[in-house]
């Protein structure tokens, strides 16, 4: 039996081994081009594994994930080497800057405190001037690391998208000045400017409007009767911005079933302006821009902020809502001030406790526990804070005592007031 494909020729005789050779590598070759030309095919293909970029750029990629990771806004000032911090700038109290460049407030102590806590140097802030309406793009698209800039924390505000709240550091509530004994400046409404003095309640008002220290006006606060105090606007002209305000206004003054005159204005300087000239008897705004605005006036005894709140306004620093570890770090500093507080620390004392045997204050300190650790800061955040800025009754004593702001609401839970700190620990 012949073992030759019948597509070739027959083989010579046996007699002939060349030929027989000869065919036999033919019908190798024949057999084998198949193979060779499926392997050939395949050949470019597995070459291609080798060739460099392909074998490199996973480890680039890689590279760059690390390098992605300390994106994070901590990070990022770390490496920055300051904190870009979103204010008023035109608040006194909260956020001002003078004529020389100097920046001072409660805001403004708060961006120091964080500054103090993350790079151990409370100048190293970068204070960046927003207006009302660019102050939420501007945490959003990053522009500055955080938002002190007396806001309020509502709900909706709450849920706009990427943006998150940290722990208020100062309750405020709409609330109404009125004139009790500047009569220069009441001269454009000469016939309404008897009446003011009259309607004030003469015991209260001498002591909270001269004395620095508030303590005593505290503890009557809740025994004044906020409803005889809206009584006292009965008929008076009062200038409020247009708004939310103006709602706020009317709506606590129609509950107690008291007449007034609006005189309604479309923005905060035009009020104040109003008021100035003595356009209008009273003014309705937050208690703290009140304060402020009366700092300012040519004789800010003349004029008293009363004991009403017509809402709430907790104003709470606003931060970029995707970055959890940047929010503990902001919610946390904002706690130490008030722990402070509690245990009895301020920047005049702190240095006393550094070998304190008291478990409490020695973690809060650091020199037992490093806290920080945890929160990605040096073991001794919470002393650099102290040291640099203070506790929140220090930061309160600087900025808004000399505006004659009784402390309230914003005591500690120990005095009746509503700053609370979690447990350190």
């Amino acid at each position: 039996m012949s073992l030759m494909p019948k597509h070739l020729p027959a083989a010579p005789s046996t007699s002939q081994p060349n030929h027989k050779k000869i065919s036999l590598r033919q019908w190798c070759f024949f057999a084998t081009l198949p193979i060779a030309i499926l392997s050939g095919c395949q050949e470019q293909p597995a070459t291609s594994p080798t060739i460099s970029p392909i074998a490199t750029a996973k480890p680039t990629t890689s590279a760059a994930a690390k390098n992605k990771e300390p994106d994070g806004i901590l990070e990022q000032i770390k490496a920055r080497g300051k904190l870009i911090c979103g204010v008023n700038g035109k608040l006194a109290g909260f956020s001002y800057v003078d004529e020389k460049g100097v920046w001072s407030g409660l805001d403004v102590d708060y961006c120091k405190a964080i500054a103090a806590a993350v790079l151990g140097d409370a100048k190293a802030v970068e204070f960046k001037p927003l207006l009302a309406k660019d102050r939420f793009t501007s945490v959003q698209n990053g522009d500055v690391d955080i938002l002190m800039r007396n806001t309020t924390r509502t709900l909706t505000r709450d849920v706009t998208p990427n943006i998150s709240f940290a722990p208020t550091t100062f309750f405020d509530g709409q609330g109404v000045m009125i004139r009790i004994g500047a009569k220069s400046t009441s001269s454009p409404s000469s016939t309404t400017s008897p009446a003011v003095p009259s309607t004030s309640p003469s015991p209260t008002s001498t002591p909270e409007t001269r004395s620095d220290k508030d303590s005593k006006s505290d503890k009557q606060t809740p025994k004044t009767s906020n409803e005889l105090t809206i009584k006292d606007l009965a008929n008076k002209r009062i200038c409020v911005e247009t708004g939310n305000s103006v709602a706020t206004l009317e709506s606590a003054t129609k509950e107690a079933n008291v007449a007034i005159e609006t005189m309604i204005l479309p923005d905060l300087d035009g009020v104040l302006n109003a008021y100035a000239k003595g356009e209008c008897e009273a003014i309705s705004s937050e208690k703290s821009q009140l304060a402020a605005w009366r700092s300012k006036l040519p004789r800010p005894a003349d004029h008293k902020i009363l004991d009403l709140s017509l809402s709430k306004e907790p104003l709470s620093p606003a931060l970029v809502g995707n970055d959890d570890r940047w929010r503990d770090v902001v919610t946390w500093v904002i706690y130490a001030t008030f722990y402070a507080e509690e245990l009895g620390l301020n920047m005049d004392n702190y240095t006393i406790f550094k070998d304190t045997k008291n478990p409490e204050v020695a973690r809060f300190l650091g020199t037992s526990d490093s806290l920080g650790i945890e929160l990605g800061l040096a073991p001794d955040w919470t002393t650099q804070i102290l040291k640099q800025v203070g506790s929140y009754g220090d930061i309160y004593s600087r900025n808004l005592a000399p505006l004659d702001i009784p402390r309230g609401l914003n005591r500690t839970w120990k005095q009746g007031g509503l700053l609370y700190s979690m447990p350190f620990r």
